[in-house]
């Protein structure tokens, strides 16, 4: 057992011994192997990431050439390239390709007959994106013996590939100078335009019969001014009562037209005349706004929506009683809303001299800015809340695709200061680690730095950056954590290496 025992332990130590100078064989290796070369340049509608070997006359070499469309983040699946080589003396290389290899992967193969340094002309021609990169001093040398012995340096960038960057929800940015400005945080809430706001009530009394309303509305249904809700069958005190309205108008109208006629024969005086005219305007001004809530049918009246919009809720049912003055149904025009913001009372003159705020709400992840949505500051209340001590500011806006509702809360930041042009970068990109304000920068196509920042003011969604970036520089706005985590744990990562 003892012999047994005592074979296994030299046996693993022969394999870790074998191990070990077989490291060193392909660490002796690697030594004489020429680095390679890579290439990152960004377009405004595409990225590429190019990959390529040393290059030597006669020598077949690969290309890898990731493609990037920028408009979603995600990799050119068709389309063609073509690609040419020019160099100093108007030795040119030509390579077409019909399709990627696959998902955003061009992979053509060039063989040069001259050296020089080159100019790559890469064209994009595709459906999705086209576009055309230029990559200058691609050099090619006149053997394989004339290229330098060069290794690749051990990197400290993040590795986080193309093929990983695909599969996520991932973005990046340049930073660049924004007009940004300081602001107060407050909180508001979303509220209706009073004009744009209406409770139908019924001027009669009566009741909503089945047979009279087959096209009952419905909750959520957008309406037009003057559209038909509901068809009333009048009690008879109801029916008296508007019939004489419109009597005594139409009694009036003859009048006044009579009085009139006699007034311009020099018949009567013209105080009569003032007398008639008082009478019929008044009684026009009932019988009109009657008609502003009502339409005469053959089964009794309906009543009509008073505005446009979307009818928010129903307070009666088939078959019911209605009084006059009940609530029947309540109409909602978004179209244009007000944010009602809450100041504090020691904040009141930022507030009062603001003209301009921005705003986040529940669901939405984008800030929001008054004067981007056709809107302005309309009010400031002339006393304090004496319960929270705030005062209250209103702005008003258009909203966009009616995605605001009314009611919902709302993150308010009252613009205070003066605009400046500041370097900034979304505040997306931003992690918080151990307290400190963190970014990804991408340095090259697959390899990421690193970097603390110090921040600034934060306005519409964008921080300025004291410190630690430099504008042109791109950071990840999206998927930030995801190459956090491959920085941490390689293993972690999604997927490894390129699949040739």
């Amino acid at each position: 057992m003892i012999n047994k025992t005592l074979n296994t332990i030299l046996l693993l130590l022969s394999l870790i011994a074998y191990g070990c100078a077989h490291d060193h064989h392909d660490h002796e290796t690697e030594e004489h192997e020429h680095s390679s070369n890579s290439v990152t340049q960004f377009n405004s509608n595409t990225e590429i990431f190019m990959e390529y070997p040393q290059l030597a006359v006669g020598v077949e070499a690969e290309f890898l050439i990731h493609l990037n469309d920028l408009k979603v983040f995600k990799p050119v699946t068709e389309g063609t390239l073509e690609i040419e080589f020019v160099n100093n003396s108007g030795n040119k290389v030509i390579s077409n390709l019909d399709m990627p290899a696959r998902a955003g992967i061009f992979i053509p193969k060039i063989k040069f007959d001259n050296p020089g340094a080159y100019t790559m002309t890469i064209t994009l021609k595709s459906s999705q994106v086209s576009d055309i990169f230029s990559i200058n001093n691609v050099i090619v040398y006149a053997s394989e013996k004339d290229i330098p012995h060069l290794h690749d340096e051990a990197s400290n960038l993040i590795s986080f590939l193309k093929e990983q960057q695909w599969k996520i929800d991932f973005a990046t940015e340049a930073v660049s100078k924004r007009a940004l400005q300081l602001s107060v945080p407050v909180t508001g809430e979303i509220i209706s335009k009073p004009e744009l706001f209406s409770k139908v009530v019924s001027p009669v009394a009566g009741l909503l019969l089945h047979q009279n309303n087959s096209n009952f509305p419905k909750l959520g249904t957008y309406v037009k001014k003057g559209t038909a809700l509901f068809n009333i069958s009048p009690s008879a005190d109801a029916s008296t009562s508007i019939q004489k309205i419109k009597t005594d108008y139409l009694l009036a109208k003859s009048e006044y037209e009579r009085v009139q006629n006699l007034f311009d024969k020099k018949a009567v005086a013209k105080k009569r005349l003032d007398e008639s005219r008082f009478d019929f305007e008044s009684k026009q001004a009932v019988y009109n706004s009657l008609l502003d809530q009502i339409i005469f049918t053959d089964n009794g009246y309906s009543i009509v929506a008073p505005i446009d919009g979307y009818i928010e809720n129903i307070s009666v049912n088939l078959g019911s009683q209605i009084s006059s003055g009940q609530e029947l149904i309540t109409i909602v025009n978004p179209s244009r809303l007000i944010l009602k913001a809450n100041v504090p009372a020691a904040k009141f003159e930022d507030a009062n001299n603001a003209k301009d705020a921005s705003f986040r709400i529940e669901g939405h992840q984008k800030e929001l800015r008054i004067s981007q949505l056709n809107g302005r500051k309309i009010s400031v209340a002339s006393s304090l809340n004496t319960q929270n001590r705030t005062v209250p500011v209103y702005f008003e806006f258009s909203n966009p695709q009616n995605q605001i509702k009314v009611g919902m809360y709302a993150e308010v930041f009252i613009k205070n200061g003066f605009i400046s042009e500041a370097v900034s970068i979304p505040e997306s990109a931003i992690i918080d680690e151990d307290g400190m304000h963190t970014v990804y920068v991408e340095i090259e196509g697959e390899g990421f730095e690193k970097r603390i920042i110090k921040t600034g003011i934060t306005d519409t969604g964008y921080v300025q950056v004291v410190e630690g970036l430099k504008e042109g520089e791109r950071v990840v706005t999206k998927g930030a954590y995801q190459v956090r985590l491959a920085a941490l744990s390689p293993e972690s990562a999604i997927g490894h290496g390129h699949v040739h």
